[in-house]
């Protein structure tokens, strides 16, 4: 901390200079010194269009010994470089900001300040660090040296000749000077936009001047000039040709810097839209890597990190076989670099200074400072990434990372809801029972003390008694039953036995568990004439009928009647139980399926209200079987419920 009591931060100046390593060098030792926070940034100018490799090839080598240093990396564009380094500096609340001092020049005509200077002017309150005998960090055009490309020196001279030949022509047909002059400056203009850099347009604007002069001014064929004025007319002619070039030039480097711009961004929302439709944490590696890919046109892997340590990878191959490149990615040096990439969280292999005889380049896929993932990209032996593309694929790993840890939210988030959930139904079920199951113990204890007491010597009470204690386990032993099904249910535990089932065998089978319990009910059954045939658990299905059925005779009120029946619709098969009980309101109906929810001002005819347990499991059973219940009206009273499930073909034999 320095005095003031700001956080140190050191940031250090980088550009494709081969004296930046030096400046990195000297701000991580800084930073590392007083304990402060290091970053650097890099500059992309519009004059990075048209570097040449061995300069791209230098800008990548120094980002990525930034990286290897410890440093942040932020890469950002613009025309005045001191400006971009200013604002990012201010934002990012640099106290320290290393820069390297341009060698002095022979020459005196350059006296433009450099980047160090401008920077002194623009940031008094940051300490700027001049790295010595090195180059300018960040440089301008300038001081590239030009290559002179026989393409644009060719379209230069063609210009100017058909320039000077049309002159020609409208000269002899009676054009005054002034239009021979504005031909001109429309050459210097045509060149600027169709050659790259200033010193086309800069020489065409003097040979435009010395041409016009040369052919054009009394006496022709020299360099005087008989008027007075004509002088005059030839300065003003190479300035306003030189102005226009030099804005053409400056507008077509901004557009080509633009383009660039907005297809990292086009790359960039398109990447971030597909990595948010994706399921899961697998997804969204598959669709970061599949990115890639077709951003590089290389094969990818991808290895998810969990618990400290990378799991079998995700691989895309191009131009190999899947089983090649996994044999290679296997292959114990690789899997050491990658490992090793994981355990210092940064980059490794190809194109590095760390195990540069890797088949792949390894980066670090960072979320809140740590990894969860490893991605690798095929480079051979001799190849490099263009440093436009190495940044693209740097902000892709980024919107990876930002995805993956939206998931894992998302996952924890869906975790704690479901422990909320679960723990309401505990505490729901704990008040439903305490309240609920009173009646029943109250009355089995009751009934039995007063059987022990010898208290009941009438034989008909004594059966009563005897009748229902009897009613009141068998109540709840179906509860407990219930209970125990709806518990598995609801955490994935229970495991379906499914076989092909005769409805008609399942029909019988729940009547003669609800038979007992039918006292006070008329119960008719009515089986389709058709074989019905459907894939169940057939011990599920029975006790879903029998909560439907035994629901109807709770609520439906004695001397009632029960109708079971079944039919083919369509594609499934209709397993129907109708009472002529007083019925369900519409508002109740979608309700009524719910956990723990009873129908308002209606109880049983035994005067026990139900826990709201038996239609839910009848709901969950359904849908485990692909099926579905509802409950309609019964016309002219009562309530119809009906359980649909997936009919089996039957065979023809």
């Amino acid at each position: 901390m320095s005095e003031q009591g700001k956080e140190e931060h050191v940031l250090a100046c980088i550009s494709a200079s081969p004296f930046s390593r030096k400046i990195i060098k000297t701000a991580a030792q800084l930073a590392k010194t007083s304990g402060a926070t290091f970053s650097a940034i890099y500059v992309e100018s519009g004059k990075n269009g048209t570097e040449s490799a061995e300069v791209s090839r230098q800008c990548t080598e120094n980002t990525q010994y930034a990286q290897e240093m410890g440093a942040r990396l932020t890469v950002t564009c613009g025309e005045n470089i001191a400006a971009q380094i200013v604002q990012y500096a201010r934002v990012s609340g640099a106290t320290k900001v290393i820069v390297g001092r341009r060698p002095p020049m022979r020459s005196h005509l350059h006296r433009r300040p450099d980047i160090a200077q401008q920077l002194s002017e623009m940031l008094p309150d940051a300490e700027i660090v001049i790295v010595p005998n090195a180059l300018s960090a960040c440089p301008e055009s300038g001081e590239k040296r030009t290559k002179y490309m026989p393409r644009d020196i060719g379209i230069t001279v063609g210009i100017l000749a058909l320039t000077t030949l049309a002159c020609g022509w409208f000269r002899s047909i009676g054009f005054i000077d002034a239009t021979l002059i504005t031909f001109y400056i429309l050459a210097v203009l045509l060149i600027s936009f169709w050659t790259d850099g200033y010193a086309y347009g800069l020489a065409s604007s003097m040979l435009s001047v010395m041409i016009f002069n040369f052919l054009f001014t009394e006496p022709r064929f020299s360099f005087v000039s008989y008027a007075t004025g004509y002088p005059l007319t030839l300065v003003v002619m190479f300035l306003a040709a030189f102005l226009t070039s030099s804005l053409t030039s400056q507008v077509k480097r901004q557009s080509q810097q633009h383009a660039k711009n907005a297809y990292r961004t086009e790359v960039l929302l398109n990447s971030n839209r597909r990595l948010q439709l994706a399921a899961d944490e697998t997804g969204i590696l598959r669709e970061a890597a599949n990115q890639v890919q077709k951003l590089l046109l290389r094969s990818v892997l991808m290895y998810p990190v969990h618990d400290g340590k990378l799991s079998e990878p995700i691989v895309l191959p191009i131009g190999e076989k899947e089983a090649e490149l996994r044999k290679v990615a296997a292959e114990k040096a690789e899997h050491q670099v990658a490992q090793w990439v994981l355990e210092n969280n940064t980059q490794g292999g190809a194109t590095t200074g760390i195990y540069s005889d890797a088949a792949f380049w390894y980066l670090a896929v960072r979320m809140n400072e740590r990894p969860c993932a490893i991605a690798g990209v095929r480079v051979e032996k001799g190849e490099s990434i263009d440093a436009f593309d190495k940044n693209l694929l740097l902000a892709m790993l980024g919107e990876c990372a930002v995805a993956l840890e939206k998931e894992r939210l998302n996952r924890s988030r869906e975790e704690y809801a479901f422990r909320v959930r679960q723990e309401r139904i505990r505490s729901d079920l704990l008040r439903s029972i305490s309240h609920d199951l009173r009646t029943p113990l109250t009355s089995i204890s009751g009934n039995a003390n007063m059987l022990l007491a010898g208290k009941v010597e009438d034989e008909t009470d004594r059966r009563r008694l005897y009748s229902d204690i009897y009613d009141d386990a068998l109540w709840l032993i179906g509860l407990v039953e219930n209970l125990l099904s709806i518990t598995k249910m609801d955490d994935g535990r229970l495991k379906l036995s499914l076989q092909p089932e005769d409805v008609s065998d399942i029909l019988d089978a729940a009547i003669s568990h609800t038979q007992p319990r039918s006292k006070g009910h008329s119960l008719r059954v009515e089986k389709s004439g058709e074989l019905l045939i459907v894939n169940v658990d057939i011990s599920l299905i029975v006790q879903l009928l029998v909560n439907l059925i035994e629901n109807a005779f709770k609520y439906s009120g004695e001397n009632s009647t029960i109708v079971v029946s079944t039919r083919r619709c369509g594609p499934d098969v209709l397993l129907c139980v109708a009472d002529d009980g007083p019925g369900i309101p519409d508002s109740e109906k979608e309700k009524v399926f719910d956990m723990f929810y009873s129908v308002q001002n209606q109880q049983a005819a035994d005067g026990r209200r139900g826990l709201g347990l038996g239609l839910a499991l009848c709901r969950t059973i359904a849908q485990a079987h692909g099926g579905s219940v509802c409950v309609r009206d019964n016309i002219p009273h009562g309530a119809v419920f009906e359980l649909t499930l997936p009919a089996m073909e039957v065979p023809n034999e």
